[in-house]
């Protein structure tokens, strides 16, 4: 007969040995079950151990709400399975199941969704800047700066540009005012419209428009990246991207970006590379100032995946240089670009061995769908390199030694899952491997990406298709604190600052529960 699980003996477990105690406890259920030893009350009570035990082992399931936290889920709950229940009546309006260019209306609907943007959300550890701020931001203010032209590269792909000489900068065609271009069209909305899609993703027909969905998000980049460069946009972009993510409730950022590259101005003078950081920093002092209650950024520099072995080197030696100048502020190195067509990290084992002691690896590895390849292997050197997180992981699930190993070794993976919807590594969320990351409560932090390049902000709707389609049905409140707690938790914050940031998540999410609790919230 299997005993009923003691939760006080349980909790005073280390999280491994929770693991290997509920797995060994179920399988003794299951053994007595069929070795024909239970009378039907048995049967009854190791079906329901056996469903306790997978509910401890989840994400959230050694943790236990107090009496406000427990109110404040039965609202949750309700709002959750009514949603579940009409998507379940109407295929149409199933979001858990519904691409994201298909379901953003309804979500933008949800009392769910209205939940999770008001409740704090920690850090987010995921995020590209040149795609971390809303396109319809982008166009009604880059985009209407003075002096900014397009062009287009040998491929056709739109450049933007602030330079006054810009034709060294992959102009296949002759730069056009933009200002120009749109007083032409008959109506400005229209060209903001056209505008727009050079930086956007949005379809509604994605599962017919991107077969090869990679090339157009890997152009965007080439479309914004040197409006990016020109300093008055620079610090227009990066503020209003705090913003964004100060909006959605996030008090701490990791931000992804490549370092490699000059300011300019608007009378042609350029700046010193180590300028942007700079920049940086005085933005977010600023941006301190004026919200006490937001903790800051660092930055995790990032490198092209394509670049050959000298240009690596190169790069690595550039962080390392911007690292010790700045160390708690440029504080790790990841390769970025699409995996599957770029190079393996074991082909740049020679340069990621350079780096500095006291970097931190946060690498991309294992976004794809292919399985034994050096693609999905880039976790087991990821792993091998103590990678501090591991970007993506979608291929995880496949290997489980190394999925052991990342849960044993407590490395998180950054869950990202609307980036791995619309870049076609899945179509129905509730097939995304997450759903077994969530299961099995491998460590798990949630990020958005990219949110600007699909019509997102901030990491609202990631959290959304997180509690909604990875997690079981029945699962709230308990699932997403861990989520939350977790951003902190796996961060970069020093002891102090991490100190700090837990007490103010306390008192943040205190004051949340309360107002849901007395509906007090705009749900």
């Amino acid at each position: 007969m299997c005993k009923k699980l003691n939760p006080n003996m349980f909790k005073m477990m280390p999280r491994l040995l929770q693991s290997l105690f509920l797995l060994s406890w179920g399988l003794a259920a299951i053994t007595a079950a069929h070795a024909g030893l239970v009378s039907p009350a048995g049967y009854e009570q190791n079906r329901s151990a056996l469903l306790n035990a997978e509910e401890e082992l989840m994400t959230g399931g050694h943790l236990f709400l107090n009496t406000q936290e427990a109110k404040a889920n039965d609202i949750f709950m309700k709002y959750k399975r009514e949603e579940l229940s009409q998507g379940f009546q109407n295929a149409e309006q199933n979001t858990a199941s519904l691409h994201f260019f298909k379901a953003k209306e309804l979500i933008d609907r949800s009392s769910v969704f209205k939940f999770l943007q008001q409740m704090p959300k920690g850090a987010q550890l995921h995020l590209h800047n040149s795609a971390a701020v809303s396109s319809k931001w982008v166009v009604q203010h880059l985009s209407y700066m003075p002096g900014m032209l397009r062009c287009a590269n040998a491929a056709g792909v739109s450049i933007l540009s602030f330079r006054r000489m810009p034709k060294k900068h992959g102009c296949f065609t002759q730069y056009v005012a933009v200002a120009n271009e749109r007083r032409s069209y008959s109506d400005p909305m229209l060209y903001d419209q056209y505008f727009e899609r050079l930086i956007n993703l949005y379809t509604p027909m994605p599962e017919l428009e991107y077969l090869q969905v990679w090339n157009k998000f890997q152009d965007m980049f080439d479309t914004i990246g040197d409006v990016l460069n020109y300093r008055p946009a620079f610090r227009a972009f990066h503020w209003q991207l705090l913003e964004e993510m100060y909006n959605d409730n996030i008090m701490y950022l990791e931000l992804r970006m490549g370092l490699k590259k000059e300011l300019y101005d608007e009378y042609g003078h350029t700046y010193p590379m180590d300028q942007a950081i700079r920049e940086l920093i005085a933005i977010e002092e600023r941006f301190k100032r004026l919200h006490p209650d937001f903790l800051g950024m660092k930055i995790i520099s990032t490198t092209y995946r394509g670049a050959s072995l000298e240009s690596m080197q190169r790069n690595i030696q550039f962080y390392r240089e911007l690292h010790e100048a700045f160390p708690n502020f440029v504080v790790g190195f990841d390769l970025v670009g699409q995996e599957d067509l770029g190079k393996s990290l074991y082909s740049f084992l020679p340069a990621l061995q350079e780096l500095p002691h006291t970097a931190r690896l946060f690498l991309h590895a294992g976004e794809t769908n292919q399985f034994g390849t050096s693609t999905d292997l880039n976790i087991l050197d990821a792993l091998l390199l103590n990678t501090t997180r591991i970007g993506h992981g979608y291929a995880l699930a496949k290997h489980p030694v190394l999925l052991n190993a990342v849960k044993a070794r407590d490395i998180a993976v950054e869950l990202s899952p609307i980036s791995n919807q619309v870049l076609s590594l899945v179509w129905d969320m509730r097939n995304h491997p997450g759903a077994q990351y969530l299961a099995m409560n491998i460590p798990l932090v949630v990020g958005s990406d990219d949110p600007g390049f699909w019509n997102a902000k901030g990491i609202s709707y990631d959290f959304y298709y997180t509690i909604m389609s990875l997690a079981p049905n029945n699962a709230g409140l308990r699932v997403l604190k861990t989520l939350v707690w977790n951003s902190v938790r796996y961060s970069l914050l020093q002891e102090a600052e991490k100190s700090r940031a837990y007490d103010l998540l306390e008192k943040q999410w205190s004051s949340f529960i309360n107002r849901v609790v007395a509906g007090d919230t705009e749900i």
